[in-house]
């Protein structure tokens, strides 16, 4: 039971972040893909330069440490790039989002499976849900090369939509499990009470 309470509130943060964050690709699109690029090409930078200083500072220095020299250098010369041509790396934005969103469908399945287990009713509808999510990811993935502002605008609005069905499949499960739960400790309470009967029988 703790187990699906963490889960249930994990699952609702990350919701909520997808729904803010589809928000905001869907109101300011290409401010936001070039923030997201320079992000990434600080992030990048300051790794590589990480991998520079630590080799720097070694004082015996063998292969493998020549090796994250030049790693490090690839690394912060990509961060370079991407912050002086965010344009042109916000190309391969769509395919990264529509991976996660794969993914996303893919745990969305995995959800639909619990409900199954837990003889849901209208398990079909998450299943339909996940379906869909698979679909709008792998859309993404292989017509990445629309227009990226729609694109990015599609991308927000795919990542509401995915918050919204992630938390009503949260909803579905944390109710229905507890619904399972609550039936299944009333069926020992009257085995339980069936048992104390048969042991101490009633006098006539």
């Amino acid at each position: 039971m703790e187990k699906i309470k963490k889960m249930k509130i994990d699952y609702i943060v990350e919701a909520l972040v997808m729904i803010i964050v589809g928000g905001i690709l869907i109101f300011w699109p290409e401010v936001s893909l070039t923030i997201m690029a320079r992000a990434l090409a600080v992030l990048l930078t300051i790794i590589g330069a990480l991998f520079i200083v630590a080799f720097l500072l070694k004082s015996e220095r063998g292969m493998i440490d020549s090796g994250k020299l030049a790693v490090g250098i690839i690394i912060a010369a990509i961060g370079v790039w991407i912050f002086v041509n965010p344009s042109t790396f916000t190309s391969f934005i769509p395919k990264l989002f529509g991976v996660f969103i794969l993914v996303s469908g893919l745990i969305n399945l995995g959800q639909t499976f619990s409900l199954i287990k837990l003889q849901y009713p209208l398990w079909w509808i998450s299943l339909i849900l996940a379906l869909i999510t698979l679909g709008l990811g792998g859309f993404l993935v292989f017509k990445s090369e629309m227009a990226k502002e729609l694109v990015i605008k599609v991308i927000g609005g795919f990542l509401i939509y995915d918050g919204i069905s992630n938390l009503w499949t949260a909803s579905r499960v944390s109710k229905f499990s507890k619904a399972v739960n609550r039936a299944v400790k009333e069926a020992e309470a009257i085995d339980t009470d069936a048992e104390i009967i048969e042991v101490n029988p009633s006098k006539k």
